[in-house]
């Protein structure tokens, strides 16, 4: 049978929008989990270009709940930030805003922070989008290193990213990046609507895949497990069969999941628990 170390199971407080960090807190503590990944979302914890909140209160409450960071992110996207941002003074206030999220990350603790390529216009050259990302994550990277940080780049779906959007796409570059600070992941939402699989990925990358955002796809919507359509114990036979020991991070993401994320994470760790070995 499958199986998993609770320790690799990560919480992330993206759902919990709506609610106090505190009560996200109480509520990893009651399900289960040891690790999150720390969303930096206002209001739970404000970061931008030009700093982030004193995280010493944070960490108290971290230590007061037995949890731990164990990796960073800094939203991008569908935000004023992203790695490829086209002009220039905001390229500028981007990589700003991402450098804060890699201090922070040396602040918590945690060795890591997941990054992207960021997008470009759907009317500019592909190759100008692309040296744009390329150069803005190498200097990331070499941020990074100073501070024995990794950044762990996952792919993103052809409707969020022309640049970055397949195993194609991201191979080619960690290649271009090649950096010892920059690390693959899966998120298996964007591999999953571009019809990859995970032994693809492992295939690829090997022991440089060190991440994922581990979620039951349909497959495109960021579900708890048993809401979606991916066979859970044939993707931890796979996780198994390579040998992967890194985390597992339940970034649950759809809206449906707002008002009541705790019992989303109820259900999501009773699917999970069945392959835990302690």
């Amino acid at each position: 049978m499958a199986t998993i170390k609770r320790s690799q199971l990560v919480a992330m407080n993206q759902h919990y929008r709506r609610f106090s960090f505190d009560y996200f807190l109480d509520c990893q503590q009651k399900v289960g989990f040891r690790n999150i990944e720390l969303w930096c979302g206002a209001s739970h914890f404000f970061i931008d270009a030009q700093g982030y909140d004193n995280p010493a209160p944070l960490k108290r409450k971290l230590k007061d709940h037995n949890l731990q960071v164990v990796s960073v992110t800094t939203p991008s996207i569908a935000y004023q930030y992203q790695y490829a941002s086209q002009e220039e003074g905001i390229l500028q206030k981007s990589f700003s805003y991402f450098r804060n999220g890699i201090q922070l990350a040396a602040e918590l603790g945690a060795d890591r922070v997941v990054i992207n390529s960021g997008w470009g216009y759907w009317n500019e050259s592909a190759s100008d989008s692309w040296k744009r990302s390329r150069d803005n994550l190498t200097l990331l990277c070499e941020e990074a290193a100073k501070l024995g940080i990794i950044c762990m780049m996952e792919s993103l779906r052809s409707d969020e990213s022309n640049i970055v959007n397949s195993l194609q796409t991201a191979k080619k570059m960690f290649d271009e990046v090649n950096h010892p600070n920059l690390k693959m992941m899966v998120d298996t939402i964007a591999t999953g609507a571009a019809g990859e699989t995970l032994e693809m990925w492992f295939e690829t990358f090997g022991e440089n895949l060190v991440h994922m955002h581990f979620l039951d796809g349909d497959p495109y919507v960021h579900n708890i497990w048993g809401d979606g359509n991916t066979p859970l114990e044939a993707q931890l036979e796979v996780i198994n069969r390579y040998r992967f020991s890194g985390y597992l991070v339940q970034e649950i993401a759809d809206e449906k999941y707002f008002n009541d994320p705790f019992s989303a994470d109820v259900k999501n760790m009773r699917m999970l628990e069945r392959f835990i070995e302690e």
